[in-house]
């Protein structure tokens, strides 16, 4: 066995035997399985290219090339290769490695990419600006369907040259869940049979590489007399595949056979996503692309509470059960497993649009089905919003078209840490006309949101965090309006909040027996006026707590209210920085470090 706990550099890895790297292989998995069944994080996309980044460290020269990830999720096996497997104890945790690449941990870790689809652009970037080593992008997880890197691939195509970037396709049928749309279609066609792909396998594992390279032109010339080229090849690219990309054998000559080439490259590899791992290998819905603390033996998670449920899935159940009086689609992207929508797709196939990693698209199309006089609802997670912005403003909110829009995982998310925190669609969609944007406190609270929103006529957001709550049985025809509530009375101060943070501050009150004014701002844009009215004659200090970055927020329209009606009360803002890189770890970490957990909120109310 290796031991991946001595790694300093990857130098070592280009003096092992086909043999030796199939060894190096398995224990990485071994590894990788041991390791993230602890600590949680994303096991089966890291599993499936195992074999990949080991052969990319076997056959190029990193004096010559440089590595990028897209997305950062499938580096785990590069960071154990570049000396990092000593920290895999605290992956993701607060203070620990990242699941993603980090500038800051390494510097083999060239482009920092929590999100999909940026690699390529970022290759075409460094080549023109004259970067000295040749890109070798490594892109998988459906992350080749998404609009950006078809931009990418656009202009990389033009280009001949020694520096065009190697993109490496990691094609395993998934995203998160299973890949969907045409282009997925098309990659089927590219795979051929498999007889085919077991022939070029073949002919890639037991031929030199000067014959494999010489049928390879053979067979591109015999080709374009009596077919079109695909997609790739159409766009500028030499295009080499499909190849087994779980075969170290294969790759090794396959990528010594492009290291040199003076083209833009697609080398098209099919891999298992899951490979090594049985319950990850069979899961067709997404369950093991990111995984919490896991045992090994059954693959089921060691902290699942029967009890509790979701927001994702409190809301998936509402869904499901509005579907049975009301008509209306869901659409989200490439969110069916995250977004809990398993069962609402089961049921209503016909309802359920999964367009894939393509917030752009799915906003628009969402648009769409408005302007068509038909309910909506578009279910995407916070830190993925951000990708649509303009579509929200221009085509959106600007045509005031009724979309309910669920917007997961907002504020604080936890392991996934700085690029998925869901701390900026408030000030987003706060400069945005139209829109109607909320947060409940409670699952009740949710419901009865969407109901408001399934019977109003504008852009409506709907935010609700990654957390867990007790499971009970939701009255799904409950009702709730738009007016702030008051929770709590009390002469001294008055606090603003919404969502679960304003039960937190509730019960601190109390608790503690403390005599404060608790106002759950569920509706957060527009604000409640005839409220803010009531609470500035009060003539009280105003703290207003956002989990939320500091800029465009409630905080900002309260003080707007106060100066335009000329009132005198003293507003407190207690929220993020705007120029804060909220880092992973837990949720309670990340409250505890950033002022947020129960004690920090009760200093502040008794201040």
């Amino acid at each position: 066995m290796f031991d991946l706990y001595n790694i300093k550099d990857p130098s070592f890895i280009k003096t092992l035997t086909i043999k030796e790297l199939k060894e190096l292989a398995q224990d990485i998995r071994t590894f990788l399985i041991e390791h993230i069944s602890k600590t949680g994080g994303h096991l089966s996309s890291n599993l499936g290219v195992v074999e990949i980044t080991l052969a990319m460290y076997y056959v190029f020269d990193l004096d010559e090339f440089q590595f990028l990830f897209d997305v950062g999720h499938q580096s785990y096996v590069h960071k154990i290769l570049t000396g990092r497997a000593k920290e895999f104890d605290n992956l993701r945790q607060y203070g620990g490695i990242s699941g993603y690449i980090s500038r800051e941990e390494s510097e083999y870790d060239i482009w920092e990419s929590g999100h999909s689809s940026t690699s390529i652009s970022a290759a075409a970037g460094m080549m023109v600006s004259g970067k000295e080593k040749r890109s070798v992008v490594l892109i998988g997880d459906s992350s080749i369907t998404n609009g950006v890197s078809f931009e990418g691939l656009n202009f990389v195509g033009q280009f001949k040259g020694e520096k065009t970037p190697i993109i490496i396709l990691n094609d395993n049928k998934m995203g998160i869940s299973r890949s969907v749309g045409a282009l997925t279609k098309a990659f089927q066609n590219f795979r051929g049979t498999k007889f085919v792909r077991h022939s070029k396998n073949f002919m890639q594992k037991i031929f030199p590489n000067f014959l494999v390279a010489y049928g390879h032109r053979v067979k591109s010339s015999i080709k374009a007399l009596f077919q079109h080229d695909n997609i790739f090849e159409t766009m500028g690219f030499d295009y080499y595949g499909p190849y087994y990309g779980n075969k170290i054998e294969v790759l090794v000559k396959l990528f010594k056979r492009v290291e040199n080439t003076k083209s833009p490259v697609v080398l098209h590899l099919l891999t298992q996503k899951g490979r090594g791992y049985k319950p990850s290998e069979e899961d067709t819905s997404g369950n093991f692309h990111g995984v919490g603390p896991f045992d090994i033996k059954t693959g089921k998670p060691l902290c699942s509470n029967p009890d509790k449920i979701s927001y994702s899935a409190a809301v998936a159940d509402y869904l499901l059960h509005k579907r049975e009086e009301r008509k209306f689609y869901v659409i989200t992207p490439a969110m069916k497993a995250g977004a809990q929508l398993e069962e609402f797709s089961k049921t209503y196939p016909e309802a359920l649009i999964d367009v894939g990693i393509a917030e752009e698209h799915a906003a628009v199309m969402s648009c769409g089905i408005a302007l068509n006089h038909k309910d909506v609802v578009l279910l995407m997670y916070s830190t993925f919003a951000q990708r649509a912005y303009d579509e929200f403003l221009n085509d959106m909110a600007r045509q005031d078209l009724k979309v309910i829009i669920g917007i997961d995982r907002a504020g604080i998310v936890g392991e996934d840490g700085v690029t998925h925190q869901g701390l900026y669609d408030v000030s987003m969609f706060m400069a945005m006309p139209n829109v109607v944007v909320t947060m409940p406190r409670n699952v009740k609270e949710a419901i009865g949101l969407f109901n408001y929103a399934f019977e109003q006529k504008h852009p409506f957001v709907i935010r609700y965090p990654r957390l867990s709550v007790k499971k009970e049985d939701y009255d799904y025809s409950y009702k709730t309006d738009l007016k702030w509530d008051i929770l709590h009375d009390g002469k001294k101060k008055i606090v603003i909040s919404y969502g679960e943070d304003i039960n937190r501050i509730n019960h601190l009150v109390m608790d503690n027996n403390l005599d404060i004014k608790v106002i759950n701002a569920k509706c957060i844009k527009p604000v409640d006026e005839d409220m803010l009215h009531k609470l500035f004659k009060d003539n009280l200090d105003i703290l207003v707590i956002e989990q939320v970055v500091a800029s465009g927020t409630l905080y900002h329209k309260i003080l707007e209210f106060k100066e335009m009606n000329g009132y005198k009360s003293k507003v407190i803002k207690h929220s993020f920085g705007s120029e804060s890189k909220i880092p992973h770890g837990k949720i309670s970490e990340i409250y505890k470090h950033y002022d947020f957990s129960d004690d920090d909120f009760l200093k502040l109310l008794e201040e």
